[in-house]
């Protein structure tokens, strides 16, 4: 139900919500707001290699789209060790200044990045809508700091249910902080499925903690772009912008080069469609593959498989870019010398020929190793998603508002039975050009039925924002729709 078709009833309740009557809502108790961003949208440190993942620096992701999808696949693995998330000082306006200093008067110029963990997120997408909760609920007829806004960052190369683990863990650190009972929850994109999995009780169980959860552009049931990029790569999207271009670099331009990279993480695989996905795959008989066998599909190993077998053409690009390549310095050097060798002589001395013969065998049995290697670590990643899908099921919290967007361009469906390259084609309006609406709103019956028996809030539980961007969705007005929701919560016994 959109905003402008409220009943008499809801827009006399949405009459205590104007400008200037927020006191009327006071209730004397402070009510926690944590934030969960989405996939790759936290600062973190890899401690075994010591890099950074920071979205919020150029430099930084300039230099990992220089890397060879090898060696990223190496740094972004989860078998690499654990990631330490940021607590940076953030800057901050006059607003935020107004407000740290009432409730920090010793004046911590880290209060917003390490003690509410604003510096553990990406700045560049979420400071405005951290900005907008905490302007809205800690100043005016609020008093400074009566509802901290919280962010909590989080290894997103890691499976969704340790992210929620966490998430339980800073939720209970946080009431005991303040000496309350419950938080809310607000999420973006993949932060959806981790606060849907703390709460369920088949996960962390901790639903009793937390008053509502109001959702932004989650892919409830996964995304058709997650799929895509196995089989295609980046290669032909069309990123906008700087920062488009850099992240298209460093997931790689070609499928294999995405393959070798996401091998090694749990949490966006668990992005791609699941198992309640209808009909946007189609095989090369036209036949729509079937949701329930989504999964196996992944794994067959086939060339719609996203663990397929490395052609022979692909082999021989990999080996000329270095995959595959001996670890032992010594012998890449006399493999390289070899070369030079048998350029310099000019196929002079036969013996050489067959030595360089040799050494290319022996690296692509190197190469052909290493992407078992990969192959295998996608296959526990992707069971690792079917059972994680299966056990979240449809669950959301009971008091869940749902925003999306439908405005957008976006990729629904991927039909084998088609050309390369017309395989994937965008549909005007299908999504928010990333996740598309009918998976955005796979929680929508769920939802509404949830709130039965409980006196409805003057706002709708799900809503469609238009057209609105995926990653950076929130823009003022997305962002004082998320302020009625939680206004609306507050008024919940």
């Amino acid at each position: 139900m959109a905003e402008d078709q409220l009943t008499v009833r809801e827009i006399e309740a949405a009459r205590i919500f104007e400008q200037g009557k927020e006191n009327t809502l006071r209730s004397g108790k402070p009510l926690p707001i944590v934030f969960v961003p989405g996939v790759m949208g936290s600062r973190m440190r890899l401690a075994a290699h010591n890099e950074l993942w920071d979205p919020d620096s150029k430099k930084n992701l300039l230099g990992w789209s220089m890397r060879s999808a090898e060696r990223a696949a190496e740094l972004l693995s989860v078998r690499t060790g654990m990631a330490e998330i940021l607590s940076d000082p953030i800057a901050w306006d006059k607003d935020l200044e107004k407000i740290w200093r009432a409730v920090d008067p010793n004046g911590d110029p880290g209060f917003y990045g390490r003690q509410r963990g604003w510096g553990g997120v990406s700045q560049s997408y979420y400071y405005e809508i951290l900005k907008a909760l905490e302007v809205a609920f800690n100043s005016g007829a609020y008093a400074a700091g009566e509802h901290p806004v919280y962010a909590f960052g989080y290894d997103w190369r890691r499976t969704v249910s340790n992210g929620a683990t966490l998430l339980a863990r800073r939720i209970r650190h946080v009431l005991d902080k303040h000496g309350v009972d419950k938080v809310v929850l607000v999420t973006h994109s993949m932060g959806g499925l981790v606060a849907r999995y703390a709460c369920a009780p088949a996960g962390c169980g901790v639903a009793n903690l937390v008053k509502g959860v109001v959702h932004v552009v989650q892919p409830c049931n996964g995304a058709v772009v997650a799929y895509r990029r196995f089989v295609e790569g980046l290669g032909n999207e069309k990123a906008t912008g700087i920062e488009g271009k850099i992240f298209a670099g460093i997931l790689g331009g070609t499928w294999w080069g995405y393959t070798m990279i996401m091998s090694g993480t749990e949490g966006p695989l668990q992005l791609m469609p699941n198992h309640v996905y209808e009909g946007w795959l189609t095989g090369p008989s036209g036949q729509v593959v079937p949701a329930a066998e989504i999964y196996a599909d992944y794994l067959s190993g086939g060339p719609r498989s996203v663990v397929p077998e490395l052609p022979a053409a692909e082999l021989q690009t990999l080996l000329n870019e270095g995959f595959g390549d001996a670890p032992d310095a010594m012998t890449r050097a006399a493999e390289a010398r070899l070369v030079e060798l048998d350029d310099e002589w000019n196929g002079r001395f036969p013996e050489f020929h067959e030595m360089r013969l040799r050494a290319d065998r022996a690296r692509a049995a190197r190469a052909l190793g290493r992407w078992d290697v990969y192959r295998a670590s996608l296959r526990s990643g992707i069971a690792c998603a079917q059972a994680f899908h299966r056990l979240l099921a449809g669950y959301a919290h009971p008091r869940t508002f749902m925003l999306y967007a439908a405005g957008m361009p976006t990729e629904t469906a991927y039909r084998w039975d088609l050309p390369p390259g017309r395989r994937a084609v965008p549909v005007a309006g299908g999504g928010d050009g990333t996740v598309p609406i009918v998976s955005a709103q796979g929680l929508d019956a769920g939802v509404s039925g949830q709130w039965a028996g409980v006196a409805p809030p003057r706002l709708a539980l799900h809503e469609d924002v238009g057209a609105r961007e995926h990653s950076t969705c929130f823009v003022p007005d997305v962002n004082q729709r998320v302020v009625r929701r939680i206004q609306a919560l507050r008024l919940l016994p």
